[in-house]
This record gives C-alpha cells, structure tokens and sequence, in this order.
C-alpha cells in the first residue's frame, strides 16, 4: 500500500461525517405544512345587469337570448392563500355535455384548502376549458390573475373587425375573500365582462325637407378587443394598453321624429381615463338633397357635456343612448332634455 493511503482514507471518512453532520436538520427545525383540504360548498348566482343613464332600455331580436346570456354553463375555481400564492383550480361543466343551455344559480361541492387568514378564491362562468387550465398554469400569484386580460369573445370578431357587437359566449367573473373552514358555505354573485349597450336614433325639429337627414349609418369605434376577468380599479388601465377594434357599421335606413331606430351591442367594460380613449360612435348621415354629413360622439357612463364627465363603461350593466339629430345652428351644442321615450340627446348636424 502507498504509505499515504493509510493516512488518506481515515481523511476521508472523517470529511463524509462531517459533510453529513452538515446535511443535516437541526432537530427543532419546523418546515410548513401543506394545506388541508376541507369540504365546502360554493353558491353562485348571476347578477342582474344595473340599468345606467339614459333609460328606457330598447328590445332587440339580434340580442343575445336570455338563455345564451345569463346562465352558467361552466364554472372555473382558482384558489389563493393569505400571501398570494396559487394552491389550486377546479373546473365543472353544468351542461350536460352541451345537452343543456346551463343554470341561472349553481351549488358546487367542492374542497379548497383551509385558512384561518383571508385566502381568495376566484370565480370565472363559461370560459373554454383550454384558456381555464393555462389560467391554472400562468397565474402563479394572486396579482397574476388581477392583472390578466382574456380576449373578448365577439361573434365574427377578425383581425380587422370586432363584427357587429354580438357575443358567441356570456363569460362573468366573481370572487370571494376571507377564512376557509371546514364545511363553510360561501356565497358569491357573478357578474358579465360585458355591458349592453343600446343607440337609438331619430328625428329632432327645424329640418327643411331638403336638408332633413334621410337615412344614417353607424359604427361603435375604440372598442376593446380585450378585458380583465377580475373586476378591477381605474388605476389598472393606467399603465396598460388594452388593444382596440371597431364594430361593423350598420345601416339605418328610414330616420323618423316619432320613435327611435335602435341598435344594439354588447361592449367589454373598461376605464377610459379621457375623451380620446373613450368608445366612439360614429355617425354618418346621408340628407334629402344628397350631401353628407357625419360626427362622432364619445360615449361613457355619463352623458355628454357632464361636467367632469367619466367616460368608463361599467361591467354587467344597460346603456341606453337617445340621439336626436337636429340641424346645427350658431353656437349649437349638445344638450340633454327629456323626451316621450326618457333621456334624449340632441345631436347638432
């Protein structure tokens, strides 16, 4: 043997112990448990839809109907704890396999894992079973989820277009915060991304026959093609740019000064901080004597010329917009008075 072996391997054994004495844990060391999952039981409903300025409401048949808009067909769970932290999700289908249009309320039994502090549980109705699960797998953090955006679902919505402002599917969100117990039953209400909102258009006083409006189109612009699926705050738009599209423009054909031609859209809800980043309507009318004449209109929660006026379209609620066009005369502006059929603004022309 190499003289120095016998002097090496006793090296050796004595740099492993103490390697392994390293390794190991200090007897009082206390590491945190997983949670415990406890059975609880979730009540959903829907909210009704809050009915805005400028009422009354028009009827639509190219509306979505009631059993496409309101019901809970799916419902997705995402579970935070205290800190933020995504501990699970959960998904249910309450059409019986696309048999059934859904239910106005749900009941789900389900387990969430157990917290004395505030845990967050987050609610999302008839999302598709694909963007829930990558939800599940990018929202790592309560703040992740706060701040994600889901493409709006327009039917025939393209790169160059939004369509005409109808939905293929109703998504709503929700949530809960607070204790997790065993047992406890929790009671959430869930509203709509989006809002419906409803022009009406039709004939003020003083035309000439040959400078009277014959006919108009209009086309809803800046409208976004994306939205928040938890409710937010005005400060989250501040430093985000939610991307913007334009509904098809529609026809109105015969203009009357006895009732209103209405149109109807459903628009996601979002804060627009000013004017320029406000939904836009867009009016084109064609007069008797073949000119052209057009405006546009910011349209918000509140009418136009409100002093300080919030261009915001709310979630889960009814607009209704009654423009009557009327000829512009010297110093004209928009003004506000009300009408056989409620709230009416006069459009100058």
């Amino acid at each position: 043997m190499n003289p120095s072996a016998k002097y090496l391997i006793p090296f050796l054994a004595l740099a492993l112990a103490l390697a392994l004495a390293g390794c190991s844990e200090p007897e009082n060391q206390e590491f945190p448990d997983e949670p415990r999952l406890v059975k609880a039981s979730i009540r959903v409903g829907t909210s009704p839809m809050e009915n805005l300025p400028l009422l009354p409401a028009g009827k639509s048949n190219t509306q979505m109907r009631p059993e496409d808009l309101n019901p809970i067909k799916t419902l997705a769970v995402f579970q935070y704890d205290p800190e933020g932290n995504f501990v699970l999700s959960d998904y249910h289908d309450y059409t019986n396999n696309g048999q059934s249009t859904g239910e106005m309320n749900v009941q789900l039994e389900t387990r969430l894992a157990a917290y004395n502090d505030n845990s967050t549980v987050c609610l999302v109705a008839n999302m598709p079973r694909e963007e829930c699960d990558s939800v599940a797998a990018s929202c790592l953090f309560l703040r992740d989820f706060q701040d994600y955006t889901t493409e709006v679902p327009y039917s025939g919505r393209s790169e160059t277009s939004l369509g005409y402002g109808l939905m293929e599917s109703s998504y709503m969100s929700g949530y809960y915060e607070g204790p997790i117990t065993e047992g406890m039953d929790i009671s959430a209400a869930l509203g709509r991304i989006i809002s419906n909102v409803s022009i009406g258009i039709s004939l003020g006083e003083g035309w000439s026959y040959y400078n009277m409006p014959r006919s108009a189109s209009i086309q809803l612009q800046n409208i976004p093609r994306k939205t928040f699926l938890f409710p937010p705050d005005e400060s989250d738009y501040e430093n985000i740019r939610i991307e913007r599209g334009h509904f098809n423009e529609e026809d109105i054909n015969t203009l009357s000064d006895s009732e209103y031609a209405y149109r109807y859209y459903y628009v996601a809800g979002f804060a627009a901080l000013d004017s320029s980043d406000a939904c836009n309507l867009h009016i084109q009318v064609t007069m008797n004597n073949g000119s052209i004449r057009s405006t546009d209109i910011p349209l918000g929660n509140d009418a136009p010329g409100t002093e300080n006026r919030n261009y915001t379209i709310y979630r889960n609620s009814n607009y209704t917009f009654n423009l009557r066009l009327v000829p512009a005369m010297k110093d004209s502006g928009k003004a506000i008075r009300k009408g056989s059929q409620g709230m009416e603004i006069e459009i100058p022309l």
